[in-house]
């Protein structure tokens, strides 16, 4: 948006002839020492006191003065957004302040508009009834691009599903912690746009009862939670799979271990007493002690494996494929798992 040197003033002929709507004046400027400088601000003793105050504010505030009389009430503060978390110096940072009959606006000139041109933008919002309509004209837009965010994340999310049905490793893991890293990052964008909707039916009760602007607002904030929680809970779905396929390849891991210790039992059993240090070991002066070492290792062993196998303890270590990606790899290169071939002549 650009500054302009005199303020856009609403004044919309009612529907009932003869009669109109009141008339509300709406000021923006591209800084403070603009603001300042318009003798029509300076006279407002709230506008003015908020303008010293938001000089040199950087980050979101949203005060709301509830008065008594609502003609005195006063909506203002700071809104800053990033348009864009992998350039954080694409910001806006967007200052406001909003009485019965005045709308100022300062600074924002950056915004990322996304399905309106600017002259459908301020048209929409001076046709406005009031000027906290208009604030929320504006505050739907913004929010249009965090819809358009919202596509391409679902896109990232949906190659990330897909992805993990092939490969799961450390790298797929990266990429969802990031994607849940990029959606709390959207989230508290959308915060401050929460505040300042529920601070405006604070101030201004009476305009917000009937606002369109409001019911508006209120669906895409509703949408745009919807769309959170989704993608929310798919990445936790993502996380609980990883999990449960880290889980299964540590019990298997931890199985073969196992199941090879207890197959090296005997080796290690015999070996430990044939490499005693006693005087008397007949074993050790027998002509054909070596091969009779061997040959009782190699039965222990075997008849081990036996009772292994017979346990049901083994089928799955020796099949065992730690390697996700390899079942991809062979259909790629024209080559059927061993267990399609089974029961085939």
């Amino acid at each position: 948006m650009k500054p302009i040197d005199q303020p856009l003033i609403h004044n919309k002929q009612s529907e009932e002839e003869g009669t109109s709507e009141r008339e509300w004046r709406w000021y923006r400027f591209a800084d403070h020492a603009e603001a300042k400088a318009y003798p029509d601000c300076a006279k407002d003793e709230d506008a003015a006191s908020w303008l010293s105050e938001s000089l040199v504010r950087t980050h979101n505030r949203t005060l709301a003065i509830a008065r008594h009389r609502q003609s005195e009430s006063v909506l203002n503060g700071t809104l800053l957004l990033d348009m864009a978390p992998e350039k954080r110096d694409n910001n806006l940072l967007l200052h406001y302040f909003v009485k019965k009959d005045l709308f100022i606006l300062i600074g924002g000139t950056n915004a990322a508009l996304t399905r309106t041109d600017e002259r459908g933008l301020t048209n929409a919002m001076l046709e406005s009834d009031s000027p906290i309509d208009a604030l929320l004209v504006l505050l739907s837009e913004i929010l249009e691009y965090f819809f358009i965010q919202s596509d391409s994340f679902e896109q990232n999310l949906h190659e990330l599903e897909e992805e993990m049905r092939h490969v799961n490793d450390r790298h797929v893991l990266q990429k969802t912690i990031d994607l849940r890293n990029d959606l709390t990052y959207w989230n508290a964008q959308i915060i401050p746009i929460k505040e300042i909707r529920y601070a405006s039916e604070e101030t201004f009760r009476s305009d917000m009862e009937q606002s369109d602007c409001k019911h508006i607002l209120d669906l895409r904030l509703r949408r745009i939670d919807m769309l959170q929680k989704e993608y929310d809970n798919e990445i936790d779905s993502l996380l609980r799979v990883d999990e449960n396929i880290t889980n299964y390849r540590s019990n298997d891991i931890m199985k073969t271990l196992t199941v090879y210790t207890v197959l090296l039992t005997p080796m290690t059993a015999l070996g430990a007493i044939w490499g005693m240090n006693f005087e008397h070991m007949p074993e050790l002066s027998w002509p054909l002690g070596y091969a009779f070492a061997l040959s009782l290792i190699l039965l222990t062993t075997l008849l081990t494996y036996g009772w292994l196998k017979k346990r049901g303890l083994t089928g799955d270590i020796l099949n065992m494929n730690m390697n996700p990606g390899e079942k991809k790899r062979r259909h790629r290169h024209g080559r059927r798992p061993d267990r399609e071939f089974k029961g085939r002549t």
